[in-house]
This record gives C-alpha cells, sequence and structure tokens, in this order.
C-alpha cells in the first residue's frame, strides 16, 4: 500500500512541476458543494467542501485541481451527481467527453447573455436543472439585462423548480 502511494505521490509530483493540471473544476452555485476527490499524499478518497460565492472567494476555495488522469477519472465518477446538476462544473476550456447539458463554464453564459435573447433561450431550454439558470440569472442581472430577459429567466427557472420538487411539496390548484 505505501508503494502505491509513493507512485501516486510521485506521479502528482511530476505533473505539479510541469505546471499543468489535467482537469479543474468550479463550484457552480451559492452555496457550499461536498465533492470526493483522491488525497495524493494518502491514495484514498477524500471528501472536501468546496464554499463562497463564486466570483467573490478565493478561486482555491471554489475549485479542485486534477493533475494525473487517474484522479480525474475518479472525480468526475464519485461526483456524477454533482456533475450533471450542474453544481460543479469544469473551470478550463478543455472539452471533456460525457459533458452532460447542465455542465457549462461561465464563459459560454456570459457570451449567450450578450448576444440577442434567443441565443439565451435556447441555450435556457436545453438545460434539465435549475442550477444553471440560477447562474444565469445571477449573472443577468450583475450585466444589467432587461426586466424582460430577467423576467424570462426567472420563469424558465420557475419552470425547472417545479419539475425539480417532491409530489409532496406541489401546490394543486382545483
Amino acid at each position: 500500500m505505501q508503494e502505491i502511494n509513493s507512485v501516486l505521490y510521485d506521479s502528482i509530483s511530476k505533473a505539479q512541476n510541469k505546471g499543468e493540471p489535467v482537469a479543474r473544476y468550479i463550484k457552480a452555485i451559492i452555496g457550499q458543494v461536498c465533492v470526493s476527490k483522491i488525497n495524493m499524499f494518502t491514495g484514498k478518497p477524500e471528501e472536501i467542501i468546496l464554499s463562497g460565492v463564486p466570483g467573490e472567494a478565493d478561486i482555491e476555495d471554489i475549485t479542485v485541481t486534477l493533475w494525473t488522469e487517474m484522479e480525474n477519472e475518479y472525480f468526475r465518477r464519485a461526483n456524477k451527481i454533482l456533475l450533471s446538476g450542474g453544481y460543479i462544473a469544469p473551470y478550463s476550456e478543455e472539452i471533456i467527453e460525457e459533458v452532460s447539458v447542465n455542465e457549462v463554464d461561465d464563459e459560454v453564459l456570459r457570451d449567450a447573455l450578450e448576444k440577442p435573447f434567443f441565443s439565451i433561450k435556447a441555450l435556457m431550454d436545453k438545460f434539465t436543472s435549475p442550477v444553471p439558470i440560477m447562474r444565469i440569472l445571477r449573472m443577468a442581472k450583475e450585466m444589467n439585462k432587461s426586466v424582460g430577459t430577467i423576467t424570462a429567466i426567472e420563469k424558465r427557472l420557475s419552470a425547472l423548480q417545479a419539475v425539480d420538487e417532491p409530489e409532496s411539496q406541489r401546490i394543486i390548484e382545483v
């Protein structure tokens, strides 16, 4: 076991010396997110909590940097629900296979917000989780978008949140 840990540590150290991580992920929501990754010293899985508001917090508090393909593969498998739900997203512009529709980079969202409304509407229609819509809404408010745009984003967010609510919490009109 000690030999495996030293091999893992050596491979991560070499990658860090080169300065190019394999992947980096960022917390995409306001709340805290608990992710699972491999500890480079022990070689065992560990959970870490990413906290802080994206755009305001220290980048190290809201990101996870992975230095080897093995770490990246483990991270993607262990945090599949968080990735597909849009709670964490790839931080770099690197193209990753098996990307969920809810995994979207902030740059893609900003670009869509800078274009005519129909481009953001088309993007919002692809999402299956309310999390990326909340990110779009936050960015739209920061960019001082029109009331009509913000209202349309809030309407789409409301529709997706209604789908996510359990049956027992929905209000049924008679």
